[in-house]
């Protein structure tokens, strides 16, 4: 059985849609109740750790969607506090109780997004696993925290982990607004929202990460394969940054600033939507 938390949200209802369909035996839960699920359904508080090992002591994995959704969500001590502890429930039971993997979405933004969008200057460009996490604000250090609960998880256990940091997911009406204007040092966006993600090639990611073969814990970088811009990337990173950031292989045309090489390479995945089409 596969345990999704989080599934009464936009990308929860995804993932546990795709795994119906292949068959799966599937247990959906969140912390609000839903009755139009294709699947069981509990209602359960994650920060709850009694109760988190209760919904997962049949499953053979968990996909771990359930927080607050970005740096707006909350209080910002609220946000962390909910999704650090919700976290560490879930992948200490997933461990204690002899899981084999977890899924967990992390998020882009714990690279580096800030409320300033000249914040963030990176290293180097497209930026991939290897890039330092630099979070600006308590959601990025959330997803932060939550990825080396994962790596402590599966250095001293048989569970497996995998990290998806997906980028901002923007909705069909979104998309629909694209191409924005360029962002300019006086206009700045913050680099990671020049990316963006398809809900259904993100949902594809989780449910591809709960078989890859990997081994402890792996973190993988998701977005569609162009940024929110027609002008070419390359440009626009000389234009926002001057000499400061590396320019690497990969940023042709408009590309993304963000590389998926890896979990093209690791996880099979393909992104298969993009605005221009």
């Amino acid at each position: 059985m596969i345990v999704v938390t989080g599934a009464v949200g936009r990308l929860g209802r995804r993932v546990v849609q795709l795994l119906v369909d292949q068959g799966r035996e599937v247990l959906a839960t969140d912390q609000v109740a839903a009755d139009d699920l294709p699947t069981e359904f509990v209602r359960c508080d994650l920060v709850d750790g009694e109760a988190v090992k209760g919904i997962l002591k049949d499953a053979e994995a968990v996909v771990h969607m359930g927080a607050i959704p970005g740096p707006m969500g909350d209080d910002p001590r609220v946000i962390f506090q909910n999704n650090v502890t919700s976290t560490l429930n879930v992948m200490m039971s997933a461990a204690e109780l002899g899981l084999r993997r977890v899924v967990f979405s992390s998020s882009a933004f714990g690279m580096g997004w800030a409320h300033d969008g000249s914040a963030f200057v990176p290293e180097y460009l497209p930026l991939d696993e290897e890039h330092p996490m630099m979070p600006f604000e308590p959601y990025g250090l959330s997803k932060l925290v939550g990825e080396d609960i994962g790596r402590m998880i599966a250095r001293n256990s048989d569970t497996t982990v995998v990290s998806l940091r997906f980028t901002n997911v923007a909705r069909p009406e979104i998309q629909a607004e694209f191409p924005w204007p360029a962002p300019t040092p006086e206009s700045p966006l913050t680099l990671v929202m020049w990316a963006y993600a398809d809900a259904r090639d993100v949902a594809e990611a989780h449910v591809l990460a709960l078989d890859a073969e990997i081994e402890e814990h792996e973190a993988f970088m998701i977005a569609q394969p162009t940024s929110r811009f027609s002008e070419p990337t390359i440009d626009l990173v000389k234009n926002n940054f001057g000499d400061r950031v590396e320019i690497r292989e990969g940023l042709d045309g408009n590309a993304s600033v963000i590389s998926t090489e890896k979990a093209q390479r690791l996880l099979g995945w393909r992104p298969r939507y993009d605005w221009r089409q």
